[in-house]
């Protein structure tokens, strides 16, 4: 299944705090018909509920997600903000942590969001990956550094 389309990867992109950036990627996932019109609403939610922010090795991340009601097909977001973007630390409600490339999950079966957690923490855990992910502007890269995600 393939998770990963450059129309999906938005580099550079002028937000100033993890609810501006996450009603980016959900418009951007709208837009190419990925979810439904109110997943920008329940993805803001969810991540008040639970923060998706990880400290990465280097660069950190957030890798915020939501219910897979809203979802139309799966895919991946990429976005790279112009400036680190503060997400609260994943299993915390009081640790900031400045994310500088946020990976939107857009899981329509349940089970398959485990695996895909999975396989995105091996990305985190990567710092060269993620330097290049973040050192680059061709979405062709991205995708081709990401390829852990398509492997079934």
């Amino acid at each position: 299944m393939k998770f990963l389309e450059q129309n999906l990867i938005a580099f550079n992109v002028d937000v100033n705090n993890s609810d501006e950036v996450l009603r980016y990627a959900a418009d951007i996932l709208y837009r190419n018909n990925y979810v439904k019109e109110l997943y920008a609403d329940a993805l803001t939610q969810r991540e008040k509920e639970y923060p998706t922010g990880l400290l990465g090795n280097e660069i950190s991340v957030a890798i915020p997600h939501t219910t897979c009601s809203l979802v139309n097909k799966p895919g991946v977001a990429v976005i790279i903000p112009k400036r680190p973007i503060e997400f609260i630390a994943m299993g915390s409600y009081d640790q900031h942590i400045k994310c500088e490339i946020i990976f939107v999950l857009v899981i329509k079966d349940p089970e398959e969001q485990l695996t895909m957690l999975k396989k995105m923490m091996k990305i985190i855990q990567n710092g060269e990956l993620l330097r290049k992910i973040k050192g680059t502007k061709d979405k062709a890269k991205i995708i081709e550094y990401l390829n852990l995600l398509e492997e079934q």
